[in-house]
Parts: structure tokens; sequence; C-alpha cells
């Protein structure tokens, strides 16, 4: 937020310096283009992952060994010097431990259902992590859960049965071993959030983003390095751009929350399960029934309306 200019003082300050000062209409407009190239590297990610999975069929945990490495690689480049992540802390600290921890279940169970349950439903399903967050806080860190979050907190897990449950193949309401696995890494990625929440009260951001990127290396490159070596050219090329296209949209979210209202920022992301959506059913022929279409917007509503409302 820009702040409001003071009382003009008797002497006007040199126009070039007045020119240094972002007004708050071009601020906005920043923060706009920031989210939307956000949501489109998130959306990029999220559509590489359901190509190398389904159709190069590359293991589930690959790309998430470079999101991690490509991830230290964006810490070590854009957290230097005044802002430099520490490495100590990500190995001492117990809290960023376990916010490393549920960062690699969440992103793994994301990860590992993009290709079977679809971009769009594991997307979906995954941005449940806001009504999740809702909850959890109110538990562990004694945050207001007011009647009307809870109710929005049932609608999202009625959206959430809509849309896992119902089955195009006509064999009626089944909710498969994938969709409790999206469901439950939801439920870690919120975790993750209310741990962040508490971290930033100690750490630079990029020490707990580092802690996420190292406790998914670690762990993941001893189960994936076997594999590396049956990786053709243009599977490395697709990894890494799936990587870089997620870490882009993780630091342009940043900054266009740092332009933004919460509300407006919100609302940009919103764009996200949609254009994957879209994206799944214009290149992967992925389609929905009239409920799982009813789940999807209980499931967008309530997920707005916990990210933009004041407890």
């Amino acid at each position: 937020m820009v702040r409001a200019f003071p009382p003009s003082p008797p002497v006007s300050p040199p126009a070039e310096s007045q020119s240094t000062i972002p007004d708050a209409a071009a601020l906005r407009r920043r923060g706009i283009v920031v989210m939307v190239l956000s949501v489109s590297g998130f959306t990029i990610n999220t559509l590489l992952l359901k190509y190398l999975g389904s159709a190069r069929e590359v293991p589930a945990l690959l790309p998430l060994l470079f999101r991690a490495a490509v991830g230290m690689a964006i810490v070590a480049v854009f957290f230097r010097g005044a802002r430099a992540a520490k490495l100590g802390p990500v190995f001492t600290d117990r809290l960023l431990f376990w916010r490393g921890l549920t960062g690699v279940l969440g992103t793994a169970a994301y990860y590992w259902t993009v290709p079977s349950l679809g971009a769009g439903k594991a997307t979906l399903i995954c941005n449940t992590y806001a009504i999740f967050a809702a909850g959890i806080a109110a538990l562990w860190l004694g945050e207001t859960l007011t009647p009307r979050r809870l109710g929005w907190l049932c609608l999202a897990l009625a959206g959430i049965a809509l849309l896992t449950g119902p089955d195009l193949g006509g064999s009626g309401f089944v909710i498969s071993r994938d969709d409790l696995i999206a469901v439950v890494g939801a439920m870690l990625a919120a975790a993750s959030v209310v741990l962040i929440r508490r971290l930033t009260a100690a750490h630079h951001i990029g020490t707990i983003y580092l802690a996420q990127c190292v406790w998914i290396f670690l762990p993941v490159l001893p189960l994936t390095v076997g594999d590396l070596g049956g990786l053709s050219a243009g599977d490395w090329g697709l990894l890494t751009l799936a990587a870089a296209a997620a870490g882009y949209g993780q630091l342009a979210m940043n900054e266009g929350y740092r332009c933004l209202t919460v509300s407006t920022g919100a609302s940009l992301q919103m764009l996200w399960p949609v254009m994957t959506a879209l994206g799944g059913l214009a290149w992967f022929d992925e389609r929905f029934t009239a409920l799982q279409i009813a789940g999807a917007v209980l499931i967008l509503a309530a997920t707005w309306f916990v990210s933009t409302q004041k407890a």
C-alpha cells in the first residue's frame, strides 16, 4: 500500500524526486500484471506436470526433485546480501523442519495426483488449502473461526465431495485413492501455510523458502537418482521449465500481493484453477460432470471468501 503524501512543505521537492514515487494506480497496474504472470507460471507448471506424467511417463518424484533444485538456485540468486537466506536454521530449527516436511508431503501429493486426476481437478483440490488453513490456524494459533467462515468450510467440503465423487464412467459416486491423497495433500499444504505464519516472526522469507527446497531435495534425491540417467534431453528441458515456472509463479505472487490488496490478489489467483481446467480440457480432453462443476464453483467461492475476508 502506498502511504499518503504528507502536507506540502514551503518548498516543493525537485520534479525528478517526485517522479520516483510510484502512484497508487501505477502500483496497482504493476500488481495486476505480475499476478497474472504468476498465475501463468503456475498454470504452465501444472500442465507440464500432466504432460510429463501421462504422455512421457516421467516418475512423479522427478518434477519434485527439479523444483527443489531450481528453488535452491533461486534462493542463491535472489536472496543475497542484506536479504540473504540462512542455511543453518534449516537444520536446527524445529519449526523449519516441520515446514519442510509438510511442504514435501503436500507438494508430492499434488505432483502425484496431477497425471491421474487431471490438471484441473487436482489443482481445484489443492486450492482448498486456504480453507483448511483457516481451521488449523484456529486450533493452533488461536485465530478466530467465525460461524460464517465455518459455514464456508462446510461448503468447501461439500464441494470436494461433489468434485471427487461423481464418476464419468457412470459407475456411481466413488472417491478414489488419489482423490484422498489430493485432499490430504491440501491439508498438509495448509499446515505449511500456518507454519509460515509462525516462522515469519523469526526468519526471513528466503530462509523459509529454502527450508522447503532443502527438505524436498534431500529425501527425494536418493529415491530418484537412478531415474536421472534414463531422461532424454527433452525431459531435462521440460522438467527444468516446469520447475522454473513454479518458482517464478511463487516469486511473482509474492510481488503481486505487495502491490495489491489481499482481495484483489486472491481474486486474480482464482484464475489458476480456472486456467488449468481450461488447459486440461483443450490439451488433454479433461471433462467435468455437472455435479463436479457445481463442486468446483463451491470450492472457488469458499476459497475466495476465506482468502479475502477478515476473521
